[in-house]
This record gives structure tokens, C-alpha cells and sequence, in this order.
């Protein structure tokens, strides 16, 4: 009866406690990409020039194009066309179908570039994942379908070619697929939703006269004047300026270790921040 009396008491007592309050969720720190690309959407609207990001897409489209061109290309009527790395396979001239892998390989990794660098400026707005995926991740994708798809199913279908050839035809199309989708892959892709939170939750003020540092020789902006970029640089060819006068002075790109340790240090209540380095 006592041991009875005495749980009863402890859930009572219980009861009457007040509730432990849950511990606050820790803010999610925005990735170096988006504070990259916030910054660069911030530098169009202060100075009023858009980077034409869509050029880059038409370009990285073409490269793209010509890169099967350089794969697949098939005799046309009775033209030597020094094109086409499969014909060259099929025709056992080895020089020529090396150059246009090369070639294509060339073009696909820097169209692939070139998307990831307008992605990085002006991210995919749409909510859908797939929608993202596809957007961010089309560099790969596109060396997946060059390289293996398409190189395969001719493979397969080409009846001039005998079965070990076509076997080491096929190993090697992995191994260049795998290449050049590693370096197609957007390993840190953005989308405009997490640019548009680091713009609102972070603030970022263009016009403090204690903005940023950039040197005469370099192309990027530094937000802290012991960055280890920095470290070699000469007092007379070290700016201090707004980050508004180092957008003007063609300093549009943030430098990737201050990047990295405004996020680490986490760049909120305006810590380390353009504004206050």
C-alpha cells in the first residue's frame, strides 16, 4: 500500500511539472553555393547588369550537339568526313576515332561547366524534385546519354563489329562515361528557394563602407582581410571598399575559402557578413 501511495504521489507530482521545453532546432546553414549565388543576384540588381546566364545554356546546348557530332557522325554519301568515333571503329582507323573522343569529351565536360555556371547564378525555381534534379544534374545526365546510350545501342546493333570488340567497345564507353560524368555532376547544386532564404534571413548590405577586400591583380572579393588568399598580397594592392565598388570594379565572384567560413561561422546577426567582415 505504501510503495502504492507513493507512485501515485510521483505522478502527481509529475503532472503538476511544468514541461520540458524541447530543445530548439539547429538553423540549417546555407551551403557556399547559395551564398555565391545570392551575392551574384544581388550584384545585378545594384548595378543593373544581368549576367546572361541563357547564353551560357544556348552554348552549353551547342557543345553539347557537337559532341555527339564528334561521336556518331555517319558517312555522308561519299564524304571522307573526318568525324564520327564510332565510323572510325567500324572503319578500324584508331588515330582519328581517338581525336573525336577526345573532342567530344572536351565539349561535353565544358558544357557542363557552363550550365553549372549559370545554375550558380540563376538556380532552377521550380518546387518539383524531379523538376531540380533534372536541372542541376543535366551535365551528367547529358554524358550519360553521349557516351553509354546512344554508343551503346549502336554498339549492339552493328553487325561489321565482332563480339570482342564490341565488348571492348562497350568497357571503354563506361569508363569515359564514368570520367566525364564525374566532372559533369554538380556536386553542391542550389535552387532559387534556398538563394531567396539566404537573401531574406541574412543580411547583406551592399552599401557599408567596410564591405570587402579585393586585390588589383585577382579577380574575386574577399569578405575577411586574413583570408589565406590573401596572404601574399602586398598592402598597396589590397582594396577595402564596398561590396557595391568591388562589383564595379569587375570583382563579381566570391571568393570560395571566405565562402566557406561565412557559412561554417554561420553568417547570421550580420557577423561576418560584406557588411561587417
Amino acid at each position: 500500500m505504501e510503495e502504492e501511495k507513493k507512485v501515485k504521489a510521483a505522478k502527481a507530482e509529475e503532472k503538476k511539472a511544468p514541461a520540458k521545453k524541447a530543445a530548439p532546432a539547429e538553423t540549417k546553414k546555407p551551403s557556399a553555393a547559395a551564398l555565391k549565388a545570392a551575392l551574384a543576384q544581388m550584384e545585378e540588381q545594384e548595378t543593373g547588369k544581368k549576367k546572361n546566364t541563357v547564353l551560357w545554356r544556348v552554348l552549353a546546348f551547342v557543345m553539347w550537339a557537337l559532341a555527339i557530332v564528334a561521336m556518331y557522325l555517319p558517312q555522308i554519301g561519299n564524304l571522307e568526313l573526318p568525324f564520327g568515333a564510332m565510323r572510325m571503329l567500324v572503319l578500324k582507323n584508331y588515330t582519328p576515332m581517338i581525336i573525336d573522343i577526345v573532342v567530344a569529351v572536351a565539349l561535353c565536360i565544358g558544357a557542363a561547366l557552363l550550365w553549372k555556371k549559370a545554375n550558380h547564378i540563376h538556380p532552377v525555381k521550380s518546387h518539383n524534385k524531379i523538376v531540380q534534379f533534372i536541372w542541376n544534374q543535366l551535365g551528367l545526365i547529358m554524358a550519360f546519354l553521349i557516351f553509354f546510350v546512344i554508343g551503346l545501342v549502336l554498339i549492339l546493333k552493328n553487325d561489321k563489329l565482332d563480339a570482342k570488340t564490341k565488348k571492348i567497345a562497350i568497357a571503354a564507353l563506361a569508363a569515359i562515361t564514368l570520367l566525364v560524368g564525374g566532372v559533369s555532376a554538380d556536386y553542391h547544386p542550389v535552387t532559387q528557394d534556398e538563394v531567396d532564404k539566404v537573401t531574406q534571413e541574412y543580411n547583406i548590405d551592399t552599401q557599408d563602407p567596410d564591405g570587402c577586400y579585393w586585390t588589383t591583380y585577382g579577380r574575386k572579393y574577399h569578405l575577411f582581410d586574413d583570408c589565406q588568399a590573401l596572404s601574399n598580397t602586398s598592402a598597396e594592392n589590397l582594396h577595402h571598399t564596398s561590396l557595391q565598388e568591388a562589383w564595379e570594379a569587375n570583382r563579381g565572384e566570391l571568393c570560395s575559402f571566405c565562402a566557406k567560413r561565412a557559412t561554417d561561422n554561420g553568417v547570421g546577426g550580420g557577423a561576418v557578413t560584406p557588411a561587417n567582415p
